[in-house]
Order: structure tokens, then C-alpha cells, then sequence
């Protein structure tokens, strides 16, 4: 367990940045319409919106929010605060000149949309995309969680990019696909960063100490990353309450404690993709470890840390490696033979002859 000093530390650290932003864009309410007949499948996507990989806190913030608009195509007008539409049909056939009304009105009003044929593809029957031509279409059975999350997630995020915190607070089938993209993003600008500063620390001109600001920046990229996993598994919008609960179980002392002392760089000659390469692997590893603890609620202990380290180190090699190559390269002051003073001549290079060699 962290000590309250350890944990005190990171909250001063907490403190200074300013989480009202990510707080908002977890908290608001994305509206998603459901349009199908209930017993095709409309209702069991409704419920699987709700998948989670254990069973739901009473206080988790899903309870409290809005769930998914299910409706029918008679009671369209229902759709119309919605800022997703997934409209379900049992089978792929052609639209209903009532459905086809429907969806015309929701293209006019800019919708995302997404026409989804609830059964498993065959490839022998013909889907009548030019039905819902500007629509993104799928098919799969909702009820496999394989087809959810390979294909009917992937495609809510990739329409709704900016609301990606609020639909995996809202609804938890969203959530471990979002949590993986957070730390890889925040792992990969941490990897990033360090390049940076590494350069700058091996050109003697810019005299500038990375080193201290190196830790800053770092920890507050990766407090902000565990601030947007708890927000997206439903807990309190407070960051006390989230450091103050995974503080207890993974230990926050030995994992700032022991990568922050990695990811700043404290060798000065330790070069600079090694440091890339622990910059992305120790971001990940804290990330991964939040991820277990807030995903199961079960123990994390300092061996789960050292494992996720290690999966993620390769990759940062690897990343580092490649950074390395697209970056520009520095070149050093170029050296001019000395000049001769005005008038005179370079001598000539005495010539050996015979009999002078050795």
C-alpha cells in the first residue's frame, strides 16, 4: 500500500493540472437511437450496450445515466436528439417506404448512422446497400460478442471520435476498447516527449535540464490517463477518489516511484532510444495496470507491473527504432581546413626519392 507522503506527492502533482475539460467530456450524454423491431434484435443490441466484464458497482455512472433510445420506425420522431442512429433490421432486404422516409429525414439532419442486417453473413444474399446509401452498413448477430466488439464498437468510435470518454462511461461495452487506445496514445506521447528532450539533452548548445522536467511532464500525461480510465469505468468524478483507491491496492509509491526514476532519464549517458523505449513501456505498464485493477477489482501487485512492462518493452524498442530513423538528423559544426595568412603559399609536400624511403 502507497503511504499517505507517497500519495500526497502525487496529488500536488494533480493539483496543478486542470481536469475540468476530460471531467465534462466523460459526463455528457451521448444519445444513441436503437430503431428496429424489438424482438429482431433491437432490444438484445440494447442490452448488450451493457456488456461488462463483471458485474456493475451499484455506483457505477451507467446506473445514472440515460440508456440507449429504443424505438421502432413508427415513433422515428424519437431519434431526433440522438447524435448516433443504429438502425436494425432482422435480415438484408429492401426498405419499407416507411423506413426509407425515416431515413431520409435523418440524413437532412446530419446523423451518424449505422444499418445493420442482425443475422450472420452467409455471402450468398445480396445486401441492398443502395438503400441506405451514406449510411455505414454491417452484418452480424448482436448477440455475439465477437461481432461487437470487432466490428459494431470499432464503427460507433470511428463515427463518434470526440465522444469516445462519454459512450464508454455511458455504456460499458465501449469501455476496455477506449481504455486500450488511451494508453496507447498516452504511451506513445510519452515515447514521443522523451525523443524530444533526448535530443535536446545530447546538443551541449541548448543547456536546457530535461532531466527534472522530464518527470513533470511524464507523471502529469500519465495521471491524466488514469484520471480518464477511472471516468470511463463509471466511477467518481473526483481524482481523489480515484488515486486514493488505486493508490491502496497497486501500490502508486513503487510504480511512480520506480518508473518515474526510468522515464526521466537520471544517466545523462544512457542515450537516448533506451529512454524512448522505457518512456512507452513504463506509461504502458502503469496504464495496463489500472486497466486490470478498475476492469476486475482484483489485487495488482508489483509482478503484474514488471510483466506489463515487459510485453510493452519490445515495442517501445521497436518504436524508438523507428522514430529514430524518420527523425531529422543533427549535424555537428563543419570543420574548415585553417586558413593561411594573406600572401602566403601552402608549401609543397616534400617528395620522397629513391633511396630516402625508411
Amino acid at each position: 500500500m502507497a503511504s499517505l507522503s507517497q500519495l500526497g506527492n502525487i496529488f500536488n502533482t494533480i493539483r496543478e493540472i486542470d481536469l475540468t475539460p476530460i471531467r465534462d467530456e466523460a459526463t455528457q450524454q451521448t444519445w444513441v437511437a436503437i430503431v428496429g423491431n424489438p424482438n429482431g434484435g433491437a432490444r438484445d443490441l440494447a442490452v448488450a450496450f451493457y456488456l461488462a466484464p463483471r458485474a456493475l458497482p451499484l455506483d457505477d455512472a451507467s446506473r445514472a445515466m440515460a440508456g440507449p433510445i429504443l424505438t421502432s420506425i413508427e415513433n422515428a420522431k424519437l431519434v431526433e436528439r440522438a447524435d448516433l442512429v443504429i438502425f436494425v433490421l432482422d435480415y438484408a432486404r429492401p426498405a419499407t417506404d416507411a423506413e426509407r422516409a425515416a431515413y431520409e429525414k435523418w440524413r437532412a439532419a446530419d446523423k451518424k448512422i449505422i444499418v445493420l442486417f442482425n443475422h450472420e453473413p452467409t455471402g450468398g444474399a445480396v445486401v441492398p446497400i443502395n438503400d441506405w446509401l451514406g449510411a455505414r452498413t454491417l452484418e452480424g448477430q448482436v448477440i455475439k460478442r465477437e461481432f461487437l466488439e470487432k466490428q459494431l464498437v470499432p464503427a460507433v468510435l470511428q463515427l463518434l471520435p470526440e465522444r469516445k470518454l462519454s459512450l464508454a462511461r455511458n455504456y460499458p461495452v465501449f469501455r476496455v476498447p477506449v481504455a486500450n487506445e488511451i494508453i496507447n496514445e498516452t504511451s506513445i506521447a510519452n515515447a514521443s516527449y522523451s525523443f524530444s528532450t533526448g535530443l535536446a539533452e545530447i546538443v551541449p548548445a541548448l543547456n536546457i535540464p530535461f532531466n527534472v522536467a522530464d518527470m513533470v511532464i511524464l507523471t502529469k500525461a500519465q495521471a491524466f490517463m488514469v484520471y480518464r480510465l477511472g471516468l470511463i469505468f463509471g466511477l467518481s468524478t473526483r481524482w481523489q477518489d480515484h488515486l486514493t483507491a488505486f493508490g491502496s491496492t497497486i501500490g502508486f509509491g513503487f510504480v511512480w516511484r520506480t518508473l518515474a526514476r526510468q522515464l526521466v532519464g537520471l544517466i545523462p549517458g544512457l542515450g537516448v532510444l533506451p529512454k524512448v523505449a522505457i518512456a512507452y513501456a513504463g506509461t504502458y505498464a502503469i496504464g495496463r495496470g489500472a486497466l486490470q485493477w478498475y476492469e476486475t477489482g482484483s489485487q495488482v501487485n508489483r509482478e503484474d507491473i514488471e510483466r506489463f512492462f515487459r510485453e510493452a518493452l519490445d515495442k517501445g524498442k521497436a518504436m524508438a527504432q523507428s522514430v529514430a530513423t524518420k527523425a531529422p538528423k543533427i549535424q555537428g559544426p563543419k570543420l574548415e581546413p585553417p586558413k593561411l595568412p594573406f600572401g602566403r603559399k601552402k608549401p609543397p609536400i616534400p617528395q620522397l626519392t629513391a633511396g630516402e624511403e625508411g
